[in-house]
Order: structure tokens, then sequence, then C-alpha cells
């Protein structure tokens, strides 16, 4: 997905009379700081989860792990500096309750690797980097036809709508496996009441 979003949206940043450019013009500092910390983050979060790099390379996970939180630091920040000088009225709250959402889930897994609760790390990992794709699959989602006919209506729509998703999906995630396992266990105790 963000190969797409490179290829089709953000390679018009390279062309200095397209749309982007010149939207992002007034703040050529505060775009680069905003997408390269966020691209930081985007690209090293993938490798976050990889089980074969914790077990084998642990100092390595480390410190793409701190430059992660490095990434977020500064571009979740940022987005919001952004969206105040470029305002679209419907997405600026969207852009606080994401960098907001991914500034706290991130610091929340901080603060338990800290502490040494590692598995409660992991899952505080996978509710921040969704908030982190929200970026890459809203404009995935802008580039269906039906969608981009819809114009700002459309992207409103589609930010919100991922921001939601972005929320409540890695708890269900989490929790998932657990209320997966308790189904039979009450089945067996039924079972045995009744028997």
């Amino acid at each position: 997905m963000l190969l797409f979003v490179l290829l089709t949206r953000d390679r018009t940043l390279l062309d200095p009379n397209s749309f982007l450019r010149q939207r992002y013009a007034a703040i050529p500092w505060l775009m680069i700081a905003h997408g390269g910390f966020g691209a930081l983050a985007l690209f090293l979060g993938v490798f976050q989860f990889s089980s074969r790099l914790r077990q084998r390379h642990l100092q390595v996970h480390r410190v793409m792990g701190r430059l992660y939180v490095v990434g977020v630091a500064i571009a979740a920040p940022v987005a919001i500096k952004i969206s105040t000088i470029l305002v679209v009225p419907t997405l600026l709250m969207a852009t606080v309750i994401q960098s907001t959402g991914w500034l706290l889930t991130t610091a929340t897994a901080l603060y338990c690797v800290k502490t040494g609760r590692i598995q409660q790390h992991r899952e505080w990992m996978m509710r921040s980097y969704p908030f982190a794709m929200v970026f890459v699959v809203v404009r995935v989602i802008v580039a269906i036809p039906a969608v981009a006919r819809m114009g700002q209506l459309g992207i409103a729509e589609t930010v919100w709508s991922v921001i939601a998703v972005a929320c409540f999906l890695p708890s269900f995630l989490i929790a998932w496996p657990g209320v997966a396992a308790a189904k039979p266990a009450a089945k067996a105790q039924a079972a045995t009441a009744n028997g």
C-alpha cells in the first residue's frame, strides 16, 4: 500500500507545479519533518512485529523501536501543526485524534517496555501502528474512483472511518484469542452441568 501511495499520489511532490507541491509550498520544513519522520515510523514499524528479528537480533529491534518512537514523537505533533495551517475544517479534529492516539499508544508501549511488561508492550505497539497506517490506508481508499468522485465528503468519511478502525480493531484482535478459547470451556461446563 505504501508503494501505491508513493507511486500515485506522493510522486507528484517532485513536480514543482503540482497541486500538492503548491499546497505545501508555504510550509516545506514542516512537511519534511512530518513526512520524513512519519515515513521512518511507517517503515520501521513493520519490522518491529517480526518475531524472528526480535529473537535473533534483539539489539537491532531495540534500536529500530527507539527510532520508531522518535518518528512518532515528531511526526504526530507536526501533523497537528500542519492541520492548523492548512485547515480543512472536516479534518482538523481527525488529525488531532489520530495524532493523539498515535502518541498515547506509542508512549504507553514505551512505558510498558521500560517497566519490563513485554506482553503489554507488544499489545500497545499493536495499537500504535494502525494509527501510523491511517495515512496510507486513507490514500489507497480515496484512490478508488467511486470514493474519489465523492470529493471532500468521501475524504472526510474515509478518514474518520479508518481512524475508528485504528482505534478499536487492535484491541479486538488482541482480545480475540481469549474470547475464542473461552467458548469451548463454556460448552464443556454446560455439558458437564447437563450430563
